[in-house]
């Protein structure tokens, strides 16, 4: 198991700007073991060996919230099968969409009427430990999204390390 620990959402990650306004932030760090892959290659990696546990609870938070008139995102690595250089921006990648795709990061959202997630999976280029970080900043837009993130705000932590740990990058 590789060690995946707590840290700054990186300067140079295009999600830094928006921290100051975001109702939840948080970023882990994990060992890069090859440091040609791409950011899409991390990502795609990482969601391909999501642990079944993750999985699941995947599938119970999409049939509760279906109920309340939210998204259901399916898993997530939903429809993550072309080769990462074939990805563009706009299209989906696991249950996100490509906002942006530069050498060093990958930008990903999914917007709903309770909130906004934004996820970077970025390799610092001066990290020269060969790590890379999965940043996510989230923007909840009223009540509904407040009451979602009390229980996705405690679970994401642990789901987020187990996806990093479970990935072979």
């Amino acid at each position: 198991m590789s060690a995946v620990m707590s840290v700054a959402v990186p300067a140079e990650s295009a999600l830094h700007p928006s921290l100051a306004k975001a109702s939840f932030h948080d970023a882990y760090s994990a060992p890069l073991s090859d440091g040609a892959l791409t950011p899409t290659e991390i990502f795609l990696r990482t969601i391909d060996a999501t642990p079944r546990w993750v999985s699941g609870l995947m599938a119970i938070r999409n049939r509760v919230v279906r109920l309340f008139g939210l998204k259901d995102v399916g898993s997530i690595s939903r429809g993550a099968r072309k080769p990462a250089s074939a990805y563009r921006i706009g299209d989906p990648i696991g249950i996100f969409t490509i906002v942006a795709i530069r050498e060093d990061e990958l930008l990903l959202g999914i917007d709903d009427s309770h909130l906004d997630v934004r996820v970077a999976v970025t390799k610092p280029w001066g990290d020269r430990s060969r790590r890379y970080v999965v940043s996510t900043v989230v923007n909840v837009h009223n009540s509904m999204g407040r009451a979602y993130m009390v229980p996705v705000g405690a679970i994401h932590p642990f789901i987020v390390r187990a996806l990093m740990r479970a990935s072979r990058v």
